[in-house]
């Protein structure tokens, strides 16, 4: 028992170490990615082939993003989108996770649903706005709406996805052995989904951070970073602040696809395909 114990650690010792690496080299590849996009920004800015009042270098965004970043007016707003996203998350995982256990695992029901789910993901999140302003305004129960709309997909797919994706032969020993449904369900087909459920979040949000931007914009509502860059565009159009708004929420995009990768590999560093 000891020997396998120690085999065992050993194993999510270099398991840890490798995901360690695989992510320090990721970070690595990232930062020059960033640092070639951002000289070549600021080669093309300096050319004014276009007005500096409209598009400022790099060497002028980048400061202004670091101010806003501790600036607690841009702070709260930044928190108003993020929570929406987050609530909107949450509502939208608790509807599609069991449904898409269900669709995964009955066949019949998934070819009953199949053609509506399929119909209703096909309508652009940003083309039912107007139709859900008119229902419930311009607040955040109106961004929390838009955002379970988009989300659900991803979520719903790579949930049903990863049920239908379960070891067959796992199923049938289970069953073989009449372990009772539920438990079944718990150990053996949840724990073989989960990667894909995983990947299914990811997608989800930096789908939903996406649209809760974009809904802020066109809505004109009184909170979050979309209200933020709409009110320094009518400003005088600030574009110096416009765009380290902008840069600021691709940082944050980037930081949640970060955290939920780092969290999918600890949860699943047993799958070899990881959760990506």
């Amino acid at each position: 028992m000891s020997a396998l114990a120690t085999t065992r650690r050993g194993a999510a010792r270099r398991v840890g170490e490798q995901a360690a690496a695989n992510a320090f080299t990721s970070v690595r590849r990232g930062v020059v990615g960033a640092v070639v996009l951002t000289l070549v920004f600021e080669g093309f800015a300096r050319l004014e082939l276009i007005d500096p009042q409209l598009l400022p270098p790099a060497t002028v965004i980048l400061p202004k993003a670091l101010t806003l970043l501790v600036d607690p007016a841009f702070l709260t707003e930044v928190w108003a989108t993020l929570s929406a996203l987050l609530l909107g998350m949450l509502i939208a995982a608790v509807i599609a996770v069991p449904l898409g256990i269900v669709l995964g695992s009955y066949r019949p029901v998934a070819t009953a649903f199949t053609p509506v789910i399929d119909a209703l993901r096909s309508v652009p999140g940003i083309a039912i706005i107007p139709l859900i302003v008119l229902v419930l305004g311009q607040g955040l129960e109106m961004k929390i709406t838009i955002v379970v709309f988009v989300t659900l997909w991803p979520l719903l797919f790579n949930t049903m996805y990863g049920v239908q994706g379960v070891d067959r032969v796992a199923v049938e020993t289970a069953r073989s052995f009449h372990v009772p449904t539920l438990m079944m369900w718990r150990r053996v087909v949840l724990p073989s989904a989960l990667p894909l459920m995983l990947t299914g979040i990811r997608l989800a949000l930096s789908t939903g951070l996406t649209v809760a931007i974009a809904a802020e914009i066109a809505v004109g509502t009184s909170d979050g970073i979309g209200y933020f860059i709409l009110r320094a565009s009518y400003a005088g159009f600030n574009a110096d602040t416009v765009f380290a708004a902008v840069v600021l929420a691709g940082l944050l995009g980037y930081l949640l696809n970060v955290l939920t990768t780092a969290a999918s590999a600890r949860l699943v560093a047993w799958d070899r395909r990881g959760a990506s």
